[in-house]
């Protein structure tokens, strides 16, 4: 059975105009196409971009301490509400069909925690790696080998599902197939362009994709790499 790599903002909360709001507050100057498209990098690659410093600049590390405080105190309350509505059940027959599933995010480990626990989602979650500043964050693979690793399997027998072209690039460089989401930041042609094997536009076709046996259009689902047990 495959084993499944999440990515968190965007694909599995609504979570991205909500981050998008904090950063316009902090970076009014910021052109908006430039902050839209910040949402699912670690936040140090954000700030050194938007504020036009080096990441790590005293600057940039301000930023980011406002940044955490502010998701904390305006966003982390309404995690609950803000999971997808499709989500829940999709982790629900994923979990009951025996599915290791892991979350793979460019927050901090402590913050996708947070998260995840505000949500009523930790419990699906065995596995979570968060962004930390001494190993590389995506679109480099190493966070998605480290998810394959701590779940035990090969990454060949992993999908990585996110909604960023950040997402997909790091499917690749890692050797796992994606699936792009098109409910959140990227496009599907963008998603596409970054190498998504498979797309779901929507969480219901996300829930077609990863469990076709369940589904009625199960002979139009592309089939997905198996995890020996």
């Amino acid at each position: 059975m495959t084993a499944v790599l999440f990515d968190l903002d965007g694909t599995l909360a609504d979570t991205p105009g909500a981050i998008t709001a904090i950063l316009r507050r902090m970076c009014p100057l910021a052109p908006p196409d430039r902050v839209a498209a910040s949402v699912g990098r670690p936040l140090a690659d954000v700030f050194a971009e938007l504020l036009v410093t080096p990441r790590d600049s005293p600057i940039v590390v301000a930023a980011s301490a406002e940044f955490r405080a502010l998701f904390a105190s305006d966003v982390v309350p309404r995690a609950a509400e803000l999971v997808f509505p499709a989500v829940r059940e999709l982790l629900d027959r994923l979990a009951d069909a025996g599915r290791p599933l892991a979350v793979v995010t460019s927050k901090s480990p402590a913050g996708a925690a947070e998260f995840l626990a505000a949500a009523r989602l930790d419990q699906y979650f065995p596995v979570t790696v968060g962004y930390v500043p001494e190993v590389p964050g995506k679109p480099a693979p190493h966070q998605a080998l480290a998810a394959a690793r701590a779940l035990g399997v090969d990454p060949a027998e992993c999908v990585v599902v996110g909604d960023s072209t950040d997402d997909m690039k790091m499917a690749d460089a890692a050797g796992i197939p994606g699936i792009g989401v098109g409910y959140g930041v990227a496009t599907l042609a963008e998603l596409r362009a970054a190498g998504a094997q498979h797309i779901a536009g929507t969480p219901e076709e996300l829930f077609e994709l990863l469990l076709p046996e369940l589904s009625l259009s199960s002979a139009t689902v592309p089939s997905l790499p198996e995890v020996s047990t």
